[in-house]
């Protein structure tokens, strides 16, 4: 993989006002696909639902569709300008979010929730690949930086959505769990225009004679040897990231259900578990060059996984700083293992690799919020007693732990690009080259 040839852009202004902008559409990211848990209870009742799983498979469509499509827009996100295509994701995945403020019809909500998830889908693979482009020196950092966003929408989705129920404003058609999906459709739809005319693509002026081997229209293909190791981080990683979503949809529901948190409350619980991750995901990729990426993704797994299957029996008074200690752990191994997986793989790949991987983690983590909905309706009336919730817990919990194993297969892909290969550092192991 080292006779490949780097990426040759330095980074300038444009560079950075590109990262900060690709951040903040990480957020609404984000923010679009958490926003809906702390509403689950008013949406049930608005709509006349059986059941939370109801509710929870509008998140599951939308996630569904928002993964299952991540190669295919990995791929294009490999030859097409990556500033476009990220800005009509958000345009296009704002515009649904701000449609269904304005449904009470079950049916259109999971139809909006298709064309969010199709939009949305073009973000990660494409801001995965265009944010290391523009610096190719420090790829990891940058994927750190980026995964600000992701703090930030998982602390906007569920905080704003539970507090702006009380809004005061109203219209006729509008519900009181539909004004913020009123309110962040409109504002993603004003930071998508602004993407578009200030975010810049290193590659789009690109040289396309054939004698270029980063020709964007006739991308290098992934390979066997590639996509196999890939699919491996995805079915051991992907386990965390199952555990990860079904966690935002368990941990809501538990507050409703077992402890009668408003919406409101729920929110703000929600959205401030996830807040410290705005430092640790740049913290982490900081602290964690080299040799050591690895490591302390397996630590942040291992721990994070064992503090969440203790949550059901964590007095409530302590509940959120033990959540914030979960999340810090579970988030900061997302940029900690995007950094360690790309960093391994050369930009022009990094589309795809990162498409592979979230077609087959992605959708199986989406089943997460309905499958969570789903048990617990399964507990009847045992759903309002805390330690009911404990098998559950203990269950998505064990998993964030098995998910560690993939330390193994993101180090088969070999050294960090254009780093200095040491004797037993992270290269690919001899046994793994029987998958080729």
């Amino acid at each position: 993989m080292n006779s490949i040839p780097q990426d040759k852009h330095l980074p300038n202004l444009q560079s950075h006002i590109t990262l900060i902008l690709s951040t903040v559409l990480h957020m609404f990211t984000h923010a679009y696909g958490t926003m809906l848990v702390p509403l689950f209870l008013l949406i049930q009742k608005d709509l006349h639902l059986k059941g939370v799983k109801d509710v929870g498979l509008i998140v599951t469509v939308y996630g569904v569709t928002y993964s299952s499509l991540s190669f295919k827009t990995g791929a294009m996100a490999d030859r097409y300008n990556r500033r476009t295509l990220l800005a009509v994701g958000l345009l296009g995945n704002s515009l649904a979010i701000l449609l269904m403020g304005f449904t009470h019809h079950y049916g259109l909500m999971l139809a909006w929730a298709v064309i969010g998830g199709m939009f949305g889908s073009l973000f990660h693979p494409t801001a995965n690949a265009l944010v290391p482009a523009h610096y190719p020196k420090s790829p990891g950092l940058a994927i750190g930086l980026l995964g600000i966003g992701s703090g930030l929408g998982f602390y906007l989705g569920p905080h704003f959505s539970g507090w702006r129920t009380s809004a005061s404003w109203s219209l006729p058609m509008v519900s009181t769990w539909q004004k913020p999906l009123v309110e962040l459709g409109i504002a993603g739809i004003c930071c998508g225009v602004l993407f578009l005319f200030f975010a810049t693509d290193p590659d789009a002026k690109i040289d396309k004679s054939k004698s270029n081997p980063e020709k964007r229209n006739t991308p290098i293909p992934l390979g066997r040897v590639l996509t196999l190791r890939t699919i491996w981080i995805a079915l051991t990683l992907g386990c965390r990231d199952f555990s990860g979503v079904s966690s935002v949809s368990l941990i809501g529901i538990y507050l409703l259900k077992a402890h009668g948190y408003t919406a409101e409350k729920t929110g703000a619980i929600l959205g401030s578990m996830m807040l410290i991750s705005i430092f640790v995901n740049p913290l982490s990729v900081f602290v964690s060059p080299g040799k050591k990426r690895l490591p302390i993704m397996i630590i942040l797994l291992v721990i994070g996984g064992s503090t969440l299957a203790f949550v059901p029996w964590i007095a409530i008074a302590w509940l959120l700083v033990v959540l914030a200690f979960f999340q810090t752990c579970h988030l900061g191994s997302y940029a900690v293992s995007d950094a360690a997986m790309l960093e391994r793989v050369p930009g022009y790949l990094r589309g795809r690799v990162v498409g592979v991987f979230l077609t087959i983690a992605g959708t199986a983590s989406a089943c997460g919020p309905s499958i969570m909905g789903l048990l617990v309706d399964r507990l009847g009336e045992r759903s309002a007693s805390p330690s009911a919730y404990g098998p559950i817990f203990i269950f998505i919990g064990l998993l964030m732990v098995f998910s560690s194993t993939s330390a193994r297969f993101i180090a088969a892909l070999g050294p960090v690009q254009g780093a200095r290969i040491e004797p037993f550092s992270e290269t690919m192991p001899a046994t793994m080259e029987t998958m080729g």
